[in-house]
């Protein structure tokens, strides 16, 4: 799933032969309903553009951009205004104008009578960044800018139309308010539409699109921004009149619609996507792995500690794993590692740490477990390895060392390791040496 910067920014090159074919093989001429501006008097030139036109007013593929932070699923804002000719120089609005009281003199300079792309694009608020890629065959979105034909700020998406492998044109499609309210209504709750404020701020320019406001205004007691794009900021408030048309159920309903509010702009930033979050998860073994050893689990060991609740931390190291891995392959020692993860998740409570290290060494971090206790774990371990391992081929080392205030994390594991190996030299001792 795409996020709504992609989308946007998602490649539609059109081609302008594909649009005179489409038309021609229909074998007739559709009615166009809108008005062509041109400074251009050859109109043999653009009026041969005239069944391509057609296709561009009415071929919903055209525009096929989709915003995912919309309400319904597949939602396309398919509101063409105008398409552009840099070639014979016109524009062809969907819309019946009166010239005579607004022409697109932004597009249309007067001094050459060409339509220049670069030279006109800043009025309708593009940087270069953005003309660069649109040249380039991506559809592109403005800054929020002031419209001169409706007087009111909106977004422009530009999308390029090409002819022969070369720009021919661009169809200029307008996100404007009522796009805006139909993609972020709450169907679902509309009360709670009723007293939200919604609007989309330009990170670059500080414009504004205001397109929901509370139908009642007093104090805005829940305030939310969230990035829409890099470019745009989306804003949520929620007005306190909400709840005290709800007194009656005051507590209940601050709690639930200020969690609905936090999951409805969480579902339209990401609706089809996951939330991204830390790996801490050892792959192999289903453990931890080393990643959760940070400053908060010290935190938590410092706070117990500092309540006299006993914590133990246990070393394990398995062994033959070098001679499993060179007799019988390294299969083999994974399968090994893997059931010793296992005894090893089986034997301790959701609350202790299980921990892979790295290689076959693991780490036990229990809480409310004082050294006695902590063999009781070891015993559990074995127990369950003899029921698991059929072969034998697990067995492990450990050592087991219970904190004292004022240990560290790392020097814990210190300790606990050199319990470690003197547990495994004494296990491997030659009797009489």
């Amino acid at each position: 799933m795409m996020s709504l910067w992609d989308a946007l920014r998602m490649n539609m090159m059109i081609s302008y032969q594909e649009l005179v074919r489409t038309f021609l093989s229909n074998q007739t001429y559709r009615g166009l309903n809108g008005t062509l501006q041109t400074r251009n008097a050859d109109c043999q030139v653009w009026a041969e553009d005239v069944p391509a036109l057609s296709v561009i007013q009415n071929d919903h593929r055209i525009s096929v951009s989709k915003y995912t932070f919309s309400s319904y699923r597949g939602y396309i804002f398919n509101n063409i205004r105008y398409y552009i000719d840099l070639i014979n120089n016109y524009i062809y609005i969907n819309k019946i104008i009166d010239v005579n009281k607004y022409q697109f003199d932004n597009w249309l300079v007067r001094d050459d009578n060409v339509i220049d792309i670069t030279r006109s694009a800043h009025t309708i608020s593009i940087d270069r960044r953005a003309l660069n890629d649109l040249l380039h065959g991506e559809s592109i979105t403005s800054h929020i800018y002031r419209d001169g034909y409706t007087k009111k700020n909106i977004i422009s998406m530009l999308t390029p139309v090409f002819q022969n492998g070369l720009i021919k044109g661009i169809i200029v499609t307008d996100v404007n308010i009522d796009d805006l309210t139909t993609a972020f209504y709450t169907a679902d709750r509309p009360v709670l539409w009723r007293f939200l404020s919604l609007y989309v701020t330009d990170e670059s320019t500080a414009g504004d699109i205001y397109f929901h406001r509370s139908i009642l205004k007093s104090i805005n007691i829940i305030k939310y921004q969230a990035n829409l794009t890099p470019l745009y900021k989306l804003n949520v408030k929620l007005d306190l009149i909400y709840f005290i048309i709800n007194n009656l159920w005051l507590v209940f309903i601050y709690a639930l619609s200020t969690w609905l509010l936090c999951r409805y702009t969480k579902k339209q930033m990401a609706r089809h996507a996951e939330l991204s979050k830390d790996n801490i998860t050892d792959t192999m073994t289903g453990l931890y792995n080393r990643k959760v050893l940070n400053d908060a689990l010290s935190h938590k060991i410092d706070a117990a500690l500092a309540k006299h609740i006993p914590v133990t931390l246990v070393s394990i190291d398995s062994d033959g794993l070098k001679k499993i891995n060179d007799t019988l392959g390294h299969h083999m020692g994974d399968k090994v590692i893997q059931s010793l993860g296992r005894a090893i998740e089986q034997s301790i409570r959701k609350s202790d740490y299980g921990i892979r290290a790295g290689g076959d060494e693991f780490l036990l971090i229990l809480f409310d477990t004082d050294y006695a206790k902590s063999l009781d774990v070891i015993a559990r371990i074995k127990e369950n390895l003899r029921h698991t391992d059929k072969d034998k081929r697990v067995s492990f080392s450990h050592g087991n060392y219970p904190l004292e205030a004022g240990d560290s994390l790392e020097s814990a594991i210190n300790k606990s390791d050199q319990l470690l190996y003197v547990h495994k030299r004494n296990k491997h001792a030659v009797p009489g040496k």
